[in-house]
């Protein structure tokens, strides 16, 4: 059964997919399939705080405020969430305070779908460059 949150990604990337002509965007190759992930950031025992829409592909859209450069980190990683870089050498205190980031949606015309927890924010943010940081 698709869980309702999978399906909440789904339409927002077809929806994404289909409004992205009409969108100022920057120009990437045409023959790349459609890209379109909704990504999330939320605290323990909290609804989700943060939510934005990144298309990768066919051009380069949505409200994410570093589109371009998440799309780049992305492509270095494959559309893998798994293999992002991330900060190196990155110090965060040691407090516990749960953060949340999820993605889902279309990655070059298959589904992805990430969740993962972290000890706080700082842990969070030290996960990508720019693929989390909205």
């Amino acid at each position: 059964m698709i869980s309702f949150r999978t399906a909440a990604a789904s339409a927002a990337v077809l929806a994404a997919t289909v409004a992205v002509t009409a969108a100022p965007a920057q120009a990437r190759p045409t023959d790349l399939p459609p890209t379109a992930l909704l990504l999330t950031i939320s605290q323990q025992h909290a609804p989700i705080q943060r939510t934005v829409l990144l298309v990768c592909a066919p051009v380069v859209a949505g409200n994410h405020p570093q589109a371009s450069a998440a799309c780049d980190e992305l492509e270095a990683a494959g559309g893998d969430f798994e293999n992002l870089r991330g900060r190196l050498m990155f110090y965060c205190p040691m407090i516990y305070d749960p953060v949340t980031l999820t993605a889902d949606g279309i990655w070059h015309g298959r589904q992805v779908s990430f969740r993962q927890t972290y000890g706080n924010s700082c842990q969070a943010a030290a996960r990508s460059i720019s693929v989390f940081e909205f």
